[in-house]
């Protein structure tokens, strides 16, 4: 009886030693924790879409920027603004675009101004899509990213970017509060997204080489 113990005892500490050095003399117990965390965390996460502001060289439908883009993106960035009349969250997006470009207020259907950021020109064009011509309203589906889920407010921020050695126009669209709750943040996201294309413009414009738009 008195072996038989003994030997379980041996036999538990022999096992419990093994396991000890599986966990802690190899990368086993930190892959599993790592693992078992992520998957914990994962669960955790509310998902809410929100719209990721990054940019691209390939328009939303694949047509050329429009000639009217690339005319004020050779002075500078561009930020497109599109609205409609009927738009209760373009209303409350008006005001904040307005007081970073230094304007009263948005009222014009059709409005092109030009303001200078860490020492260049971002030009803003306002577009009521309600009351503009149809090559301003086709321009609207070249940086709608969303297809028939996009909607306004629409901002898409044109500046240059640099693609497997060649500087090209490059823009970001983001839709409403810009993934935000209210206005006022919407305001701080656009902000930083303009600040990060004239980065990227004072980074890129000297290598730019205009092509022919036959637009």
């Amino acid at each position: 009886m008195k072996k038989l113990l003994v030997v379980q005892i041996v036999l538990i500490i022999t096992f419990s030693s093994s396991f000890g050095y599986l966990f802690f003399a190899t990368d086993t117990y930190e892959h599993v924790q790592s693992t078992i965390v992520s998957v914990l965390c994962l669960s955790c996460i509310k998902l809410e879409p929100k719209t990721v502001l990054s940019f691209s060289f390939e328009t939303a439908n694949n047509e050329p920027f429009p000639d009217f883009v690339l005319e004020n993106l050779s002075k500078g960035v561009v930020l497109l603004h599109y609205r409609t009349d009927a738009c209760a969250a373009c209303d409350q997006m008006d005001p904040m675009v307005a007081s970073l470009f230094n304007l009263t207020s948005l009222e014009e259907n059709y409005l092109v101004v030009t303001s200078r950021f860490n020492g260049v020109n971002v030009t803003l064009i306002h577009i009521n899509l309600d009351h503009v011509n149809e090559n301003l309203k086709r321009s609207y589906k070249v940086y709608n990213i969303l297809g028939d889920n996009g909607g306004v407010p629409m901002f898409s921020l044109i500046t240059f970017g640099y693609d497997r050695g060649t500087v090209k126009p490059a823009y970001a669209t983001g839709y409403g509060f810009l993934g935000e709750k209210t206005p006022m943040q919407g305001k701080e996201v656009l902000k930083q997204l303009i600040e990060e294309g004239v980065d990227m413009y004072i980074q890129n414009h000297q290598g730019y080489i205009p092509s022919h738009n036959t637009e």
